[in-house]
């Protein structure tokens, strides 16, 4: 894969998990009869003969809706800590946002390796994770603590991969960026895919994160002082 600059969209808790992922997915457009390829995602006319009639009695094909995020073309990714909440509602964005993706390692503990996952109508079996659950992964998403991430995200890293960590291990580290996409997305603009350097981006917890998406347009408009919050 060419290098290319990391997404402003791979900041990833359940809340700037969208945001993240936006710009990495490119667009095919297609036309060969009737296959539309546009944006990941595949439109056809299930047979040429088959039609629907309209409200005002027009005879239109009729169509469906088919992901293509599975691609060559993608990067391969991984998601630690696939079995929880969050490992969970990053594939569910994933799916939502067709992020383009060549494979997908599924990552969790012992006690979850070999049992099966269904992503994106493909089973999966969920993976120990270890050392060398790495190897190839262009991405990791981590989910599962501060002391996995602690302790594996600086090995993705010098396997090459870009580790985006959801957790508290990395956030008061100088060293680490600490990104929203929305709000501060040119601290990550050194790292890029594709160079074969790896890289940790760590993102801000839910509250910080709802807190800063709300004050930070007010701020660049008006420059807020002073907060006081209570997440309570």
């Amino acid at each position: 894969m060419s290098p290319a600059i990391l997404p402003s969209a791979l900041s990833l808790s359940p809340l700037s998990i969208a945001g993240n992922m936006e710009s990495l997915g490119t667009t095919l457009r297609h036309r060969h009869r009737h296959l539309h390829f546009l944006t990941g995602t595949r439109m056809f006319t299930r047979n040429p003969s088959s039609l629907r009639l309209t409200s005002n009695g027009a005879a239109v094909p009729t169509t469906t809706t088919i992901r293509m995020a599975l691609r060559e073309d993608g990067p391969s990714l991984a998601v630690v800590g696939v079995t929880g909440a969050v490992g969970q509602e990053f594939l569910s964005v994933l799916s939502d946002r067709s992020f383009p993706y060549r494979s997908i390692r599924m990552l969790a503990s012992k006690r979850s390796a070999g049992k099966h996952l269904t992503f994106e109508g493909q089973d999966y079996v969920i993976e120990e994770l270890t050392a060398d659950s790495f190897d190839g992964v262009d991405i990791a998403l981590f989910s599962a603590g501060g002391s996995i991430s602690k302790k594996f995200g600086p090995i993705a890293v010098e396997k090459g991969s870009i580790v985006v960590d959801n957790s508290s291990a990395f956030r008061m580290d100088d060293n680490v960026p600490l990104v929203i996409p929305e709000v501060n997305p040119e601290a990550m603009k050194h790292i890029k895919m594709g160079s074969g350097k790896g890289a940790l981006i760590a993102n801000p917890n839910c509250s910080t994160i709802i807190c800063l998406m709300a004050a930070t347009p007010l701020h660049r408009r008006a420059k807020v002082r002073k907060t006081d919050l209570n997440s309570t």
